[in-house]
């Protein structure tokens, strides 16, 4: 009877502590980051990729209590090859310096009606700043994706080339100091 019982409560704990705490791995092939970069003082655009090197995700109740983001800048793709090579030099990016860009979260968000506000810290070119995203969730089964679009200052991270915040006599060569970012990313649970 003691052994009946006492399986019977640790399979009420096990089963609590999965209720309330799941943790999920990133899933790289299947999520998607795209830029897009613009002229200052135009309408022209440019949008390219990057790809996920690694990530988790930890969600208790209705709570994103941890969330590790590590982009892989040597993937920072653009089908102009110049262009490319031009962003990940050391005018831009120097990705053979600095090979990743983290986004950690830094105090537990709530999700309300699949929406959140995730409040962490982004770090690119080894320089950190706090930044909130507006993100949106979906549930399936084992899956939970998180879409976001957002916009950052480059200028904050040390990549002022060609910025007119920085060089005032710039026209038609300004880039504008905020790129954008757009992600759709998967996370599956690993039970």
């Amino acid at each position: 009877k003691i052994m009946k019982n006492f399986t019977l409560i640790f399979s009420l704990i096990l089963i609590a502590s999965s209720s309330f705490a799941q943790n999920y791995k990133v899933q790289k092939k299947e999520s998607k980051l795209s830029w897009t970069g613009k002229a200052a003082f135009n309408s022209y655009t440019l949008t390219g990729s990057l790809n996920i090197l690694k990530g988790h995700l930890k969600i208790s109740n209705d709570t994103i209590d941890e969330l590790e983001i590590v982009v892989d800048m040597n993937s920072l793709d653009h089908e102009i090859k110049d262009l490319k090579k031009h962003l990940r030099s050391k005018d831009f990016f120097e990705v053979k310096k600095y090979k990743t860009a983290t986004f950690k979260l830094l105090k537990p968000s709530q999700i309300k009606n699949r929406k959140v506000l995730i409040s962490g810290f982004l770090k690119i070119k080894n320089k950190q700043k706090q930044e909130k995203i507006n993100a949106q969730l979906t549930v399936e089964g084992s899956l939970i994706t998180i879409q976001f679009e957002s916009n950052f200052d480059r200028t904050e991270y040390g990549i002022r080339f060609n910025s007119p915040s920085f060089f005032k006599k710039l026209k038609e060569n300004a880039i504008a100091d905020e790129f954008n970012l757009k992600g759709s990313i998967l996370f599956k649970n690993n039970y």
